[in-house]
């Protein structure tokens, strides 16, 4: 008996387990949190922005001042979890977000909403780094696109479900009372957590220059210069298509209900309804179905130049075309559904995190990815701020339509030089050559 139970934890144990697509479940279920989290202001911008009687920019100042210490935390912890173990770092960070809404639902001023949001922005920006590190030590390589992709779905799912639960507590219950249930959802998270979460038994598996498909036992040791991956040009470009994703997110959340109410007039429900739509396409399209299609070419020998350079970076001009036309097409059906089709630009995140870990040693993977994350993370600083001087600047309706046009541009022009310069095999065999103990 006594035999059968070891066998049966080492099976549980394995990469690709049941427990290992269980422990990514736990993280997708993290990543819905964070975006819902995320959502609730943007959702709540209206009545926020009525009782404390703030301007366009200063509302984007409370967005930007999410994303600074979200950009800085991402890459500290980055780093620091190349050392420890990422199980208690993510109980930490989720307990700190229950305490950043329960601290916004308390607000009485701008001060303390920007202090929510700073603590906010500190404790979310190293999750997605994270939850795809703690994912690839339970994974094999050909496993880990598709696992990425689900657990940027999490952050799409968060907004689908988040969206009308929100909307119902904000305007039937005060939207105080949003912030107060959204951080008590993500205290019960750091329970559960607490009982089934740990890293898997592949902390050093994924990396191997000489092959299409990394092995699971190769270079364990191997080192390269931080420096030498950062500013490789496969690296470069994917973070700059994150970069152009999480400018489309950043304004997104925070002025996507704002445009859909204030300019396209439409109601709070109609928003809520039509966030939800935008998810199950992002969810069952973006990343199951694309993230399904990435798998089956790298299982097929299609190496990830083409499976995840070529294809992520053609996703992402054909998101910012899509982008420009919602803007310029004047009837409400059409505009709204290339509003969703743009939602292709989101297939950047997982593409480029799996790139990430194909050119970097297992030893470094998790400060890489943080690397990563912080420099996709500065979009948030920056976007929100644009968008809202552009909209203080020139009126909130043309405001947006500019700003708007002007995330298309980004986003289609970055998606060419993805399409271009992201080649991950031969920037893994490049930089081998400066790997050491």
């Amino acid at each position: 008996m006594a035999l059968r139970t070891r066998t049966a934890r080492a099976v549980e144990a394995q990469p690709g387990s049941a427990r290992a697509w269980s422990i990514v479940g736990m993280l997708v279920l993290l990543m819905a949190l964070n975006y819902a989290d995320k959502l609730a202001f943007g959702l709540a911008a209206n009545p926020i922005i009525a009782e404390f009687g703030l301007s366009d920019a200063e509302y984007g100042l409370a967005n930007s001042a999410f994303h600074l210490p979200f950009l800085l935390s991402t890459l500290l912890v980055g780093f620091v979890a190349n050392r420890i173990r990422t199980t208690g770092i993510l109980v930490l960070i989720a307990l700190l977000w229950g305490v950043a809404q329960v601290s916004m639902a308390l607000a009485t001023g701008l001060a303390l909403v920007l202090f929510a949001r700073v603590l906010l922005g500190a404790s979310e920006g190293p999750t997605y780094p994270l939850v795809n590190h703690t994912a690839f030590t339970w994974l094999h390589d050909s496993d880990r696109s598709l696992a990425s992709s689900l657990l940027s779905a999490g952050g799409a799912l968060g907004v689908l479900l988040g969206a009308p639960v929100l909307t119902w507590l904000i305007f039937d219950h005060g939207w105080r009372t949003a912030f107060v249930v959204s951080g008590l959802i993500s205290v019960a998270w750091c329970l559960v957590w607490l009982a089934v979460g740990r890293e898997g038994p592949v902390k050093h598996a994924g990396y191997d220059p000489n092959s299409r498909a990394p092995s699971d036992d190769a270079l364990e040791d191997a080192r390269v210069p931080y420096w030498r991956v950062v500013t490789s040009p496969t690296f470069v470009a994917v973070a700059l298509g994150a970069f152009a994703a999480n400018w489309m997110i950043s304004v997104g959340l925070a002025y996507g209900p704002l445009y859909l109410q204030n300019v396209l007039d439409m109601s709070p429900e109609g928003t809520s309804n039509f966030l939800v739509v935008q998810q199950v396409f992002t969810v069952v399209v973006v990343y199951a179905a694309l993230g399904y299609l990435i798998k089956r070419m790298l299982t097929r020998g299609v190496p990830g130049r083409l499976a995840r350079g070529v294809f992520g970076g053609a996703c992402l001009v054909a998101a910012g075309l899509a982008t420009v036309a919602f803007v310029l097409v004047p009837a409400l059906p059409i505009k709204l559904g290339f509003n969703i089709v743009n939602s292709v630009a989101l297939i950047a995140f997982p593409v480029g995190g799996t790139i990430c870990g194909q050119i970097t040693p297992p030893r470094q993977r998790a400060g890489v990815l943080g690397t990563y994350a912080a420099l996709y993370g500065s979009a948030g600083v920056v976007a929100p701020a644009v968008t809202g001087w552009l909209a203080e600047s020139m009126g909130q309706t043309p405001g947006l339509n500019a700003a708007f046009l002007l995330m298309g541009g980004l986003i289609a022009v970055v998606g060419a030089l993805v399409l271009v310069a992201a080649r991950p095999e031969r920037d893994a065999l490049r930089l081998a050559q400066y790997r050491r103990p």
